[in-house]
């Protein structure tokens, strides 16, 4: 941000609110904001009306507790700039507490959760402060630093209670059935039906409980944490290097991505320069991961839909990118490739001839895609106007990737906030305009014609630059100075963010992963509401959800 702008924002702020808001630049650019209590919710709406931050990015906690302290931390976007900023809370830590910011930001009811379930922060006026990834009678919060899971009893706990959705006062809860069974209170012409979370249309272990009239949905209650182990919290005990495995264990299908925003945040934040041959590796990498994961979000929405043959047709290519994986780190589904400073090792002398094959190849295979799947009349029915994502409506949820890019809204991190060699590649971003179940899946198949430019491009550059180092100056040692660096880029499922804390010491002392499909899902129920439950299926697939990602 320039300095001019900087200096204009502190002056207003401080007119305003006076010594309330303290406003610094930190080195990364990103204005910084540290606001009391009281005030933080008049400040969070002034910057959304007067200064365009019309998203909540993220929103998480650090527990500093030297300074006895937990600080709430909101990280702001505006999309059209586009520019980003903070706003960290300081709260007391012996009562944490302030007030929701869901009346200005509705995307940080689910955030707020797992702020209160992870540190115990109160968010008064919260319209549901539950627990969103533990189970209701788990005691303590685990992400405090002085919290000891094991001198706890277990808990009184009943894995195999049963449990009914209460749609009563137009909200959907999650409330123990009584000793007599009795079901649901919902109006006499409604039923509960509950989809999954054993059912392979939820993609994983993810449970949708479903209010219907006939089959017409009158709500819908997501309920996600199944998956839960408590990522963010294992990461504190593992040394920097050790981390990048454990992100390959998020979204599945795109390892090589996840890799890239870890390595780019420790290496924002300890000062660590990557050579240019590194750096052109990881690009390629990432986009035939792209690839990889937008052939599995094609092929499973087509399955969802009815058409078996393309998702076998599907696993085809995926098997010649794991093949190409293989090559290079000898893994397959997860590879942990990339390293703090550069990759793991240079590309086989084989790698870019097989390479070259495939991307001779794909064209004629994405075809074949159309041929079959996009130009099935049944499944343009089954997509075209089902569901409508509106501009405002991503907006309100803070949805990012190619479902904020259905809306016609043009934001893709690659072009506005270019990362590793992003800049000096030739691409475009393609942009839907009606926000429905088809354009959640044609974009997937205009960006594998984008990703397989990019690809074809820095195999030319690769091959012109030659042989080279391909990592840094990393000490055997790494400890990164106290501080902390936040880094996001376009994942194959939306803006991924890896924000870390460093106390000086050998392990993180704070690991937050920003999953942008946790963040998407919030808008399920409102998307689906008045739609069949067979468009439930169409409409979910379109979020290509990998729980892995949502509940870490």
């Amino acid at each position: 941000m320039k300095t001019k702008d900087v200096e204009k924002k502190k002056a207003a702020l401080s007119k305003r609110f006076g010594e309330a808001v303290t406003v610094t630049l930190p080195k990364d650019g990103i204005l910084e904001a540290v606001v009391a209590p009281p005030q933080v919710v008049e400040v969070l709406r002034a910057l959304k009306e007067d200064y365009d931050f019309h998203q909540l990015h993220d929103l998480t906690a650090v527990d500093y507790i030297k300074d006895n302290q937990i600080t709430v931390v909101y990280r702001l976007m505006n999309l059209e700039k586009p520019d980003m900023m903070v706003v960290k809370v300081p709260l007391d830590r012996s009562q944490p507490e302030v007030a929701t910011a869901t009346d200005v930001y509705p995307a940080a009811n689910w955030l707020e959760r797992e702020v209160y379930d992870y540190f115990g922060v109160k968010f008064t006026g919260h319209p549901n402060l539950t627990r969103i990834m533990l189970w209701d009678g788990f005691e303590g919060h685990p992400f405090r630093k002085d919290f000891q899971a094991f001198d706890q009893a277990p808990p009184d706990y009943d894995p195999f209670e049963t449990a009914y959705v209460d749609f009563s006062e137009g909200r959907l809860q999650l409330t123990d059935v009584s000793s007599n069974g009795n079901r649901g209170n919902g109006s006499p012409r409604t039923f509960i039906l509950n989809f999954g979370p054993q059912h392979p249309s939820t993609h994983g272990v993810f449970r949708a409980a479903v209010e219907l009239d006939g089959e017409t949905i009158v709500d819908l209650k997501p309920v996600i944490g199944y998956l839960h182990r408590g990522l963010e919290k294992i990461v504190e005990n593992r040394t920097w290097a050790q981390v990048i495995p454990y992100t390959d264990r998020t979204d599945y299908l795109a390892t090589m991505n996840n890799n890239h925003v870890y390595v780019l945040a420790v290496e924002k934040l300890a000062g660590i320069q990557v050579p240019p041959r590194a750096e052109l590796i990881r690009v390629l990498m990432a986009e035939l991961n792209r690839i990889h994961s937008h052939l599995m979000a094609i092929g499973c929405l087509g399955l969802d839909c009815g058409a078996i043959t393309p998702f076998l047709y599907v696993w085809r290519e995926r098997e010649k990118i794991y093949d190409l994986f293989e090559m290079v780190c000898g893994g397959r589904l997860l590879t942990t490739y990339f390293r703090i400073g550069g990759v793991a090792r240079d590309l086989p002398e084989e790698f870019l001839p097989c390479l070259k094959k495939l991307l001779t190849e794909m064209p004629g295979y994405i075809e074949q895609y159309n041929n079959i799947l996009s130009g099935n009349e049944i499944f343009q029915m089954r997509l075209k106007k089902v569901a409508h994502l509106t501009k405002e409506m991503a907006m309100k949820y803070s949805i990012t990737g190619p479902m904020l890019r259905s809306t016609g809204i043009n934001y893709d991190v690659r072009k506005v906030d270019p990362y590793s060699l992003y800049s000096q590649f030739d691409f475009q971003v393609p942009l839907g305009k009606n926000g429905d179940a088809w354009d959640f899946y044609w974009l997937r198949v205009l960006e594998m014609w984008q990703s397989l430019r990019i690809v074809w491009q820095a195999t030319e550059y690769l091959e012109e630059m030659g042989p080279g180092p391909v990592m840094g100056k990393v000490p055997k040692a790494l400890k990164p100075p106290a501080g902390e660096a936040y880094v996001h880029i376009e994942s194959p499922k939306g803006d991924l963010g890896c924000y870390v804390v460093s106390d000086g010491g050998p392990n993180p002392y704070r690991f937050r992963w920003r999953p942008p499909l946790f963040i998407n899902l919030q808008s399920l129920p409102e998307l689906v509401r008045g739609w069949k439950i067979a468009d439930f299926i169409a409409i979910f697939a379109g979020y290509d959800a990998v729980m892995g990602e949502i509940d870490r």
